[in-house]
């Protein structure tokens, strides 16, 4: 089966209609990720069909918990994990991608140019200094964060971003509990709870997610 088509499919597994256009677009983002990782270091996934598994389809995930024209912060972006991927999928979301290196956001600046998105800011900062400021403090219908940290730090950075009603969703491995165990301080101080845990293995592979949803 064409790599393309595998996408589309297991996308639609987990919740998930790509259109032909979302498609050209991923595949124009695959080949431009790895073309720039040969000369900055974005990630350490470089063949095409682990590109397509472990970082595509692992982000669209999380697409199904995100409401429709959503103003969304992506803290701890890298190389626009999940949030440039859900960007490309999901148009009508509004998002915010951010991350402390700067070499990653200049990247995802040129990623968006290269892919004509619009909606899309790309912000090089630290979270607990970014929602200090105006505009960014509850300034979200909803936080994500992939890979970045422990549940305990992850909430106190992604929380405040969260406007009340909101939601942060973090995309964990299937060992989570412990992390958020030592996280319910933080969770009970920023009035924010565990709504939902969505446990799921991707499409075709033994990789097993955890998908945590707090309400603020």
């Amino acid at each position: 089966m064409e790599l393309k088509e595998m996408l589309r499919i297991r996308a639609g597994e987990i919740g998930t209609q790509l259109d032909d256009a979302a498609l050209s677009a991923l595949w124009t983002f695959k080949d431009f990720l790895k073309e720039y990782n040969q000369k900055v270091n974005l990630t350490a996934i470089t063949d095409d069909e682990e590109i397509v598994t472990k970082h595509f389809l692992d982000c669209l995930t999380i697409l199904p918990y995100i409401e429709k024209d959503a103003k969304v912060i992506d803290v701890g972006t890298g190389p626009g994990f999940p949030g440039l991927v859900l960007k490309i999928a999901r148009p009508d979301l509004h998002l915010t991608l951010l991350d402390a290196r700067n070499k990653k956001v200049k990247f995802l600046q040129e990623a968006a140019e290269l892919l004509g998105l619009d909606g899309l800011d790309c912000i090089h900062g630290r979270a607990e200094d970014l929602h200090k400021q105006n505009g960014y403090f509850e300034g979200f219908d909803c936080a994500v964060s992939r890979a970045v940290g422990a549940m305990e730090i992850l909430s106190g950075w992604c929380l405040p971003f969260v406007k009340k009603g909101g939601r942060f969703i973090a995309m964990k491995g299937p060992n989570y509990e412990d992390e958020l165990g030592a996280a319910q301080k933080v969770l009970k101080k920023l009035k924010a709870e565990v709504k939902e845990i969505a446990q799921l293995t991707l499409p075709n592979t033994d990789i097993n997610r955890s998908i945590i949803i707090i309400q603020k």
